[in-house]
């Protein structure tokens, strides 16, 4: 307990903002910024099996197959400038699939969405998502989602 006395509301505001700035969401690296545009399918399948010794406690599990999509473009100059450098624009996209091949178990096992009301998982799920790149010098400043 003695340790909580030694922080103060405000270092902890600070803490917390820093904490955040370097989340998933919102990150910046000093890298080679990407010359090219970068294109990636991937397929992956996932058969997770969880038998319990607990008869109280229900089977988990499932097999799926994945299929996804990723886009990186690369950074293209704008006409703004800080100490004679461009600052630099891109985008990236990604799209993933998942279909559950074996049959519902009507239990909640993580790889797909499951449905509290209807007991029942998804049969299949779509996620997309985007992320905004804005580059100056070596700088990369990525916001959205991230791979």
């Amino acid at each position: 307990m003695e340790l909580l006395h030694h922080f103060k509301p405000c270092n902890l505001a600070i803490a917390t903002l820093l904490g955040l700035l370097t989340s998933s969401s919102l990150w910046a690296a000093d890298t080679a910024q990407q010359s090219e545009d970068e294109w990636k399918f991937t397929l992956k399948n996932a058969y997770i099996n969880r038998d319990f010794d607990n008869d109280a406690l229900k089977d988990t599990g499932s097999w799926s197959q994945a299929a996804s999509l990723f886009y990186k473009s690369k950074m293209h100059d704008t006409p703004l400038q800080l100490a004679n450098k461009p600052i630099t624009i891109g985008a990236d996209a990604s799209v993933q699939y998942a279909v559950r091949l074996s049959s519902d178990k009507h239990v909640a096992d993580t790889v797909l969405p499951f449905n509290k009301e209807t007991q029942s998982q998804a049969s299949d799920f779509l996620k997309y998502g985007a992320t905004l790149k804005l580059g100056y010098d070596k700088t990369l400043l990525s916001v959205g989602e991230l791979w």
